[in-house]
């Protein structure tokens, strides 16, 4: 590792936006060379994670939910951010992966793997995200929306999304999608079946 790299230092940091969803900190920073870059605009989400239910025969269950950011109608995975009552659990992300997976699809799973952990973009937010694969899953009841959310669900099989997302035929979240390809990695070295 290079010595030239060092993390910048803050001289001065301000909220300059926050709601329920997005803090929007404005920070004045000077890096190890001396040069000041003010303001730098960071956005504080919370921690995030995404789902990926495998029902026993192979299959995912994905959603469809409009985006806004997008304007359009995209495929994905059950996915949310970690909230203040997921906290008072020993492991926030599980409990929020846990919570997601009952609101937005009705499923509840019996055994939650952690395919891996990364952020979503390091330049300038400051949270990370989590990816579950959800297995020993079983209809507990009806989804529960947030205001405003309405997700449509679908089975696919993992080996035909994915060759769709190579293809270009189906576009989703860059995390969606390196979740997706963790999980077919984690299935295949269990020797597990189904997969094209």
């Amino acid at each position: 590792m290079s010595d030239e790299l060092k993390p910048w230092s803050v001289t001065a940091s301000r909220i300059t936006y926050e709601d329920r969803w997005i803090r929007l900190r404005s920070d004045d920073c000077l890096t190890a060379d001396g040069t000041v870059i003010a303001p730098f605009h960071v956005l504080d989400y919370p921690d995030w994670i995404n789902v990926i239910p495998l029902m026993p025969d192979g299959r995912v269950l994905l959603t469809r939910e409009y985006r806004h950011g997008r304007g359009e109608i995209v495929l994905g995975l059950v996915a949310g951010g970690v909230e203040r009552g997921d906290m008072e659990a020993g492991d926030a992300a599980m409990a929020a992966a846990r919570r997601e997976l009952r609101e937005e699809t009705g499923y509840e799973a019996s055994t939650f793997v952690r395919l891996l952990t990364s952020y979503p973009n390091a330049a300038n937010h400051s949270n990370m995200v989590t990816s579950w694969l959800a297995l020993g899953l079983n209809r507990a009841g009806e989804p529960s929306f947030d205001p405003g959310e309405k997700v449509d669900m679908l089975f696919a099989d993992l080996g035909d999304i994915l060759a769709d997302l190579r293809s270009g035929a189906v576009i989703m979240q860059s995390m969606h999608v390196a979740a997706l390809y963790s999980a077919e990695s984690w299935l295949r070295m269990q020797g597990r079946e189904g997969l094209k």
